[in-house]
This record gives structure tokens, sequence and C-alpha cells, in this order.
């Protein structure tokens, strides 16, 4: 699986055993496994939630695969209607957990994302080969959660403790440069390799000139949508360092910390984003 995966980050967490993985066929199964990943995530084992769903069903476009998709969301008790949830919704699943990086107890939001295999062909009307898979499956992530537990594996590499141990502001604020920087450089090589499999280029991914923005032909991380079109979204080198901002603000100027959903904030038009 892990060949499959252009996604740095995501290979990163898989390559560390911080994936859960969990053949799953209806919603009372996700709900079981959500609930044991939540627990992992609370521990720091887990970043991502991958529930494939085996089925010997043949569907005839992408909109027959995400409507199964949405219904087991449905059954789940995570939305009220597949057809409503398809159709450009999100579902943000919020995990009350301790922050990696400050220590604090604070709410991180996770959200489910549809992939399907015949997102991948390029004859259906919702060709996007950066949700594609092999099979189906739904990919629940938290960006924010993530960047903080990249943030903790090098504190404890470094100064082998937590960040929120680490006294001298002027040293942690270093290590959390160098980890928006990382961050930044993973989501760039993520994006250019996307790039390179869409063989329409309005489907393709982008990252921008000045690597602030990312486009993409969906907006991330709806749940899935039955239109494509291009949106602009926030690169780390924009929420990583507003987090590291956050963080530091939470750590030693008594600010209240609240990360939620920075990283998967929703993307916008890019005909609005470029006025």
């Amino acid at each position: 699986m892990q060949t499959d995966l252009r996604c740095s980050a995501g290979k990163r967490e898989f390559q560390l055993g911080r994936y859960t993985v969990a053949h799953i066929r209806n919603g009372y199964q996700f709900s079981e496994a959500l609930k044991a990943f939540r627990q992992d995530v609370e521990d720091y084992r887990k970043t991502g939630f991958l529930a494939i769903v085996p089925s010997s069903e043949r569907f005839d476009d992408s909109v027959a695969e995400l409507r199964t998709l949405g219904q087991i969301m449905v059954d789940a008790g995570l939305a009220d209607s597949a057809g409503a949830l398809i159709n450009s919704q999100t579902v943000a699943i919020p995990f009350d957990v301790t922050c990696p990086v400050t220590g604090i107890p604070t709410v991180y939001e996770f959200f489910p994302v549809a992939f399907c295999p015949h997102a991948r062909s390029v004859v259906d009307p919702l060709y996007d080969p950066a949700l594609s898979a092999p099979f189906l499956a739904i990919n629940t992530t938290s960006d924010a959660f993530a960047f903080g537990m990249l943030v903790r594996d090098l504190s404890l590499r470094h100064f082998h403790c937590a960040p929120h141990e680490v006294r001298d502001r002027h040293e942690l604020e270093r290590l959390l440069q160098k980890c928006a920087t990382v961050w930044q450089k993973m989501s760039a090589n993520t994006i250019q390799s996307y790039n390179k499999i869409s063989e329409i280029p309005e489907r393709a991914v982008h990252l921008s000139a000045d690597q602030q923005t990312w486009t993409a032909p969906h907006n991330d991380p709806v749940f899935a949508e039955m239109v494509k079109e291009p949106h602009d979204h926030e690169m780390p080198a924009v929420y990583a360092n507003r987090l590291c901002a956050r963080w530091i603000a939470a750590l030693f100027d008594g600010q209240t910390l609240k990360a939620a959903r920075d990283g998967q904030s929703g993307g916008i038009p890019a005909f609005d984003f470029r006025k």
C-alpha cells in the first residue's frame, strides 16, 4: 500500500506505524473503528485512519461509488443524507486531545474524505486522480494534529522531551520553524507528485509560484463533490506558521489555544481568490 501513496506526510505516518487501516462494510463497523482510532490518537499512537470498503458490486461511475461511501457515513451517524453529503458537505469530527505540542487539552478536528476507483477514469465526469484509490475508501485525517506530532517527534529527538517541556522560548521557536519548513517541503513534494499523474490539465493539482497556496479541482476537505471546480488552499508556509505562533502564544503568553481545523479550513474558489 505504501508504494501507492503519493502524499509525503501520509507515507511518513504509514512508515511510522501511525496509520490505522480497517476493512469496514457498514456504518457500525466504521463507528467502531473510529472509536478505536480516537483512543489511539489520544495516546499519540495514530494520526490517520483509512477505512477500506470491500465491495463485489460493479459501479458505473464515481457518483455511485461516492453514494455508497456517503451512506456509510449516514449509518455511522455522521451525516443526515448521503445525497447531500456527497454534494460538497464537510464532516468535521472533533477529537478532544492533549495537544502534542503545548500539552494543553484542546480540540483537533479530523476530516473524512471519500476516495474511489472511478476518480481515476478520464471519461468519468468527476475525474480527479488526487482523490482516486484502487478501492472504495474513506480517509480521515487532521493536518494540524499530524503537524503537531511531527513537532513532538523532532522535539523528542533533539531535546529528549516533549515540546511543552522546552523552557527556552527561542529554542522552541527555532524547532517550530524547522518543522514548518519540513512540513512545507513535504506538502510541495506531494502536490508536485499528484500534478504529474493527471491526464487532464484542468483536473491536476498545482502549486503557486510563491508556494503560499495550492490549487485543486476540488475543495479540500469536503467529503465529496458532484461538480469539479478549482479551489485554492493554504500551504503550510501559511497555516503551519500560524499554528506555530498560536502554540508559542499559548505556552509563553498565556493565550487560549484553538487549533481545530487549521490546515484544513477549506478552499476558496480560485476565481474569487485571485480577484
